[in-house]
């Protein structure tokens, strides 16, 4: 299939995701990686040139309508993936009528589209990068009982001021944590690797932690733009991540998670302070099976989750529909 993939505009973690997508795309398609700040006519010249039968783009932010339009016009399939859904439901309400086919992270979300009438919207979560996220071994200066890589939440805030009140453990958190712990951060239990970090190094903080807590984005954070107030029932892409370096987790539960991996067998989940102490206490307790529920849990991404699998279900989709 020859496939158009237009940037959306965003650095950090979408410079991989889109990377690592071109990367898989292009070992059984035709591809062309297009900016969309090169604008509409850099877009007409490409496609005239080109010809594509689709084209890909993330979030859409970015993406004027107006190029959307264009691509609609001549017949090239068009297709948004939503990997911030539902946290901007206010925009990406409206931006999903200008699109053929939307495919999204979240099935709180997905029935939205649904219900509202758009008949080619499917449940698409992310992946995970198996040639970067992978087991290696432990480095002594990562170490950790507990970790958390991701951005500080008011939540997970919450979670490691109760950690460390009520627990023993090395904790350590990665990301822009140094102003909401100001007050922990002389706290000998108390590790900050203060700032984002890529992937590559993510996955090393997880190899190196015994235990890695991965909490959700709270729906209704007073920066998100979701006035409709739709509280997303699907997991993060860290669980992938994690899961694929072979890394053990504890996961807050989610109503999709059953969808992915299985509880208490391939991954480990807790619903309340109460059952993530207790699961703490217990793992840390038994390393034999934590290694056997990581590994389990690495067997199920590799089969399932990868951003392969990913691009194979999207463009199955996009081929063998009509539109």
């Amino acid at each position: 299939m020859k496939i158009l993939f237009i940037s959306s505009g965003y650095n950090g973690i979408y410079d991989h995701f889109e990377a690592w997508i071109v990367q898989e795309l292009s070992k059984k398609h035709e591809v062309r990686y297009f900016q969309n700040k090169n604008g509409l006519r850099s877009l007409q010249l490409l496609t005239t040139t080109f010809m594509p039968e689709a084209a890909i783009t993330m979030v859409g932010f970015k993406l004027p309508v107006s190029m959307v339009q264009w691509l609609k016009a001549n017949k090239i399939k068009t297709a948004i993936w939503f990997t911030e859904d539902p946290y901007f439901m206010d925009q990406t309400a409206e931006l999903s009528r200008h699109y053929d086919f939307v495919f999204t992270i979240d099935t709180a979300a997905l029935d939205f589209y649904r219900n509202n009438g758009h008949t080619h919207a499917y449940h698409l979560p992310l992946a995970t990068e198996p040639d970067i996220f992978m087991p290696k071994e432990m480095v002594e200066k990562l170490k950790s009982d507990l970790c958390i890589v991701g951005y500080p939440y008011p939540d997970r805030v919450q979670s490691i001021q109760f950690l460390l009140q009520n627990t023993p453990y090395i904790i350590r958190v990665v990301g822009n944590w140094k102003k909401p712990l100001y007050y922990y951060q002389h706290n000998p239990k108390l590790i900050i690797n203060e700032g984002w970090v890529k992937p590559s190094i993510a996955a090393d903080f997880y190899n190196c932690a015994k235990i890695t807590l991965n909490t959700h984005r709270p729906f209704n954070l007073k920066h998100n733009q979701n006035r409709l107030g739709i509280k997303g029932k699907s997991i993060n892409n860290r669980t992938f991540d994690v899961a694929a370096c072979e890394a053990f987790q504890l996961i807050e539960f989610k109503e999709d998670l059953p969808n992915h991996f299985v509880e208490d067998e391939e991954i480990a989940v807790f619903r309340s302070n109460d059952e993530l102490l207790k699961k703490i206490d217990y793992y840390l307790q038994n390393d034999s099976e934590r290694q056997s529920m990581a590994a389990k849990a690495r067997n199920r991404v590799l089969k399932d989750h990868t951003f392969e699998k990913r691009l194979d279900k999207l463009i199955h989709i996009i081929s063998n529909s009509t539109i």
